[in-house]
């Protein structure tokens, strides 16, 4: 039955090229426009840090889309022991976009408060740990991550707060007037939230262009999953806040369900199970946000824009979904028509002993994200770069050239005759703005 089953399936499999254009251009299209437009504009929710944060993502992403193919080389070359050159394709693009989205994750926990060479040489560093750690999980440990909740969100988050604590930087340092947002900058952050909650189901589905079939189902899985997290975020950030929303928790939260379902998003499960996980990605992430966050910074853990919320924590229950998932399961056939919860070369494992691995996995992703990550912060804090001071966290205007002095809180500017210059410009009382019209 399980033979005519498979047959069956496979004969209902219709495949797709990468040549034809049709699907995978229009794929790595949405998965680069994630990582330029959407992280791009999450990262201007500060009120004195808009240009370093849109800016500098701007220039990690065509930075990182050609280093990482020489980083693939050399990795693969290290674990193959022939040195074979990357083939350039459609393929090693969007693969180029997940390497990039866990440096963005990463740039997000020390957001402000590195400069231009330090950033510089976390993107040199973290593509070869992401992809040692990308190897040991799915290639030695033979567990599949369609979506990347290990190998790309949980990686990034904690690399990056591993980072931000080899640097020795304390939240309690940067000035809490430099932290503050303001309403038009929440309101850029949350355009990137919207872009990246549209585009997510092409970013775990992405590479799946052998079989329409299972893309479709990881595309709905997600689909479900990140419509879930929003319905979610809402009312639980409403809960948390007597009747009103918090900004920060709905620009983020709303998207925890595409994190969360990134590992069993190719699962043959029911849409209730799909819907069911991003509910609660959205519910976790924003109470993360909510109290979580500001415990963790009691205890000196430094994560500018949270991620560990938004990809760090629903990543890691992302493989534990996916792990009982194997576990519950009655058969192998979870993809479409092969043998994928893991790969061909372990698929005599049974159910218990892939759930074992799976965790297996989330243990051996937290001990590299996290080793590296510290080793990294302690580099980048060598001579060799330029560091940022305390008082000059989450300021724009010592890396940008920028004549508004108005967006320098450091700038005491006194009122002149012929007019005044206010430290927030976002705080100018109306009146005064009538009487300065002509």
């Amino acid at each position: 039955a399980v033979v005519s089953t498979q047959s069956a399936i496979t004969a209902g499999v219709v495949s797709n090229t990468w040549n034809s254009g049709n699907v995978g251009y229009a794929m790595y299209m949405d998965a680069a426009a994630m990582c330029v437009l959407g992280f791009g504009m999450l990262y201007t929710f500060s009120k004195y840090y808009v240009w370093g944060g849109v800016g500098l993502n701007y220039f990690i992403c065509g930075f990182s889309f050609l280093w990482v193919n020489v980083a693939k080389t050399i990795v693969n070359a290290i674990w193959t022991g022939d040195w074979v050159k990357t083939k350039l394709n459609l393929t090693e693009m969007v693969t180029g976009c997940y390497i990039t989205a866990a440096i963005l994750i990463s740039f997000g926990a020390i957001y402000g408060f590195t400069s231009p060479a330090q950033i510089i040489l976390l993107c040199f560093i973290e593509p070869f740990m992401m992809l040692i750690n990308e190897h040991v999980v799915l290639k030695n440990m033979h567990v599949k991550d369609a979506g990347g909740s290990l190998v790309v969100h949980a990686f990034g988050a904690y690399f990056g707060i591993a980072v931000a604590f080899g640097m020795g930087v304390k939240a309690k340092q940067i000035p809490s007037e430099h932290r503050n947002t303001t309403y038009f900058s929440d309101m850029g952050a949350m355009i990137g939230t919207v872009v990246l909650w549209m585009y997510w189901p092409s970013f775990n589905g992405a590479t799946f262009y052998n079989d329409v079939t299972l893309q479709g189902r990881i595309v709905m899985n997600t689909y479900l999953a990140i419509c879930a997290s929003c319905a979610a975020a809402f009312p639980t950030s409403v809960l948390w806040h007597r009747g009103k929303m918090e900004m920060i928790e709905i620009q983020n939260a709303t998207l925890a369900g595409g994190v969360m379902i990134g590992m069993i998003c190719p699962f043959d499960i029911e849409p209730w199970t799909a819907v069911l996980i991003g509910g609660l990605a959205g519910v976790v992430s924003a109470g993360g946000y909510a109290w979580y966050h500001h415990f963790l910074e009691e205890l000196g853990v430094t994560d500018s824009a949270a991620v560990q919320m938004l990809h760090g924590i629903p990543g890691l229950l992302g493989g534990v979904c996916a792990a009982f998932a194997c576990l519950a399961d009655n058969h192998n056939y979870m993809y479409s028509y092969d043998t994928e919860w893991t790969t061909s070369a372990a698929s005599d494992r049974s159910r218990g002993e892939q759930f074992g691995w799976i965790l297996l996995a989330i243990v051996c992703t937290l001990a590299i994200s996290i080793s590296s990550g510290l080793i990294t912060g302690f580099l980048m804090n060598q001579p060799c770069c330029p560091t940022v001071g305390k008082k000059d966290m989450l300021i724009d205007h010592d890396f940008w050239d920028i004549h508004d002095l108005g967006s320098d809180p450091r700038s005491k500017v006194e009122a002149e005759d012929d007019g005044a210059v206010w430290a927030n410009p976002m705080a100018v009382p109306m009146q005064a703005v009538a009487s300065k019209k002509v």
